[in-house]
């Protein structure tokens, strides 16, 4: 069982915490929050459950393809 980030306190340092360390790239966590609050931590949920279903052989490009997808389609919303 990998340790615990005790310095979490929110949810989305949490989620953050979670897919940085299931992608073994905790020292990247910045990366992962910013991606997080880009999109939104439901969909960032969403994300992140159909990166660990899917078949690829480089999940971590997959999840930052999908959030930058949905990042682009939501700032496209809000123009």
């Amino acid at each position: 069982m990998p340790d615990k980030n005790k310095n979490i306190h929110s949810e989305i340092h949490y989620l953050a915490d979670e897919i940085s360390t299931f992608f073994g790239e905790r020292s990247k966590f910045g990366m992962y929050l910013g991606a997080i609050k880009r999109i939104g931590v439901q969909e960032a949920k969403q994300i992140f459950s159909e990166v660990k279903q899917a078949d690829c052989d480089n999940k971590i490009k997959l999840f930052f393809w999908k959030t930058k997808k949905n990042a682009d389609i939501k700032n496209s919303d809000n123009s």
